[in-house]
């Protein structure tokens, strides 16, 4: 998936958690690490929006592991919350970037590469027909999540 529907997966997600678990405040600083999640697991490749961001490191861990292994994996997700539970970060912080990186990796499940979910291990985890990033079926999921987040925006804040 491109780095605009990431963004927006990680809005949306956080946007499902607070319909559905609860209220995270400040929830500037929740949506705002969402999108951060969001964009966390592609440090692995250079040409990614976040990548771009980081260029030294994106290129470490590209050579280091390659691309949707390491960085999209349950041992991430794993991982990222044992470092949380040590740095006693604010909840808004922890909780949107780790909703932010499990969004990124339902997503890229669902691409015609998929991903390593369960690196180190070599087996993809996907679906059978997967998207085309960039794709017209991205570009419908976009927009999908969207109006979701649109919908949900609307039921907590104006109705």
């Amino acid at each position: 998936m491109e780095g605009k529907t990431h963004i927006v997966g990680g809005i949306a997600a956080g946007a499902l958690y607070l319909k559905t678990v609860g209220t995270v405040q400040p929830e500037v600083l929740f949506f705002t690490s969402c999108i951060a999640g969001a964009l966390l697991p592609d440090i692995c490749s250079p040409t990614s929006t976040i990548g771009r961001m980081i260029p030294l490191l994106d290129r470490l861990v590209s050579k280091t592991f390659g691309h949707r292994t390491i960085t999209h994996s349950l041992f991430m997700l794993i991982l990222t919350f044992m470092v949380f539970r040590l740095t006693h970060l604010p909840e808004a912080i922890e909780l949107g970037i780790w909703i932010g990186m499990a969004s990124h990796l339902v997503l890229d499940a669902i691409t015609v590469k998929g991903i390593q979910f369960l690196w180190p291990l070599k087996i993809r985890v996907g679906i059978p027909v997967g998207i085309k990033t960039g794709g017209t079926l991205e570009k419908g999921i976009l927009s999908l999540l969207t109006v979701y987040i649109a919908y949900v925006g609307y039921q907590i804040y104006l109705n």
